[in-house]
């Protein structure tokens, strides 16, 4: 590495330190926004199971949390429908974006699940 370093002439060095200087940042700011959604993913699934283990009977409300998840997803969100497929295939083939939507659908979705005593995976 240091040979290529060298190799370059002091103005193609300013700008190479510059670009990683650029990219640095940016990993930085997505590893700051995937931390915190993760934090707020497992803080939340935590929060639901304690509720739901202080409160047994909450499991007797699970088919109405899953009518309610569904409605959810066919009134609000129904481009999203797809869930975790849509961002496989969009990684695959990509044709559209995915819209924003998604991510609290399918965060308050995993929540109201775990809440009520669902089966789904963090």
């Amino acid at each position: 590495m240091s040979s290529i370093w060298k190799s370059l002439r002091t103005g193609e060095q300013v700008q190479v330190f510059f670009a990683l200087l650029r990219w640095l940042l940016i990993a930085t700011i997505a590893g700051v926004f995937a931390g915190t959604a993760s934090a707020l993913l497992l803080v939340s699934l935590n929060w639901a199971t304690e509720v739901r283990e202080s409160h047994r009977w909450l499991i007797l409300l699970l088919p109405l949390a899953g009518l309610l998840v569904g409605c959810l997803y066919k009134y609000l969100g129904s481009s999203v429908e797809a869930g975790n497929n849509l961002i496989l295939e969009e990684v695959h083939d990509p044709q559209a974006t995915i819209p924003l939507r998604m991510t609290p659908l399918i965060l308050l979705g995993t929540i109201l699940t775990h809440l009520f005593g669902g089966s789904a995976g963090r």
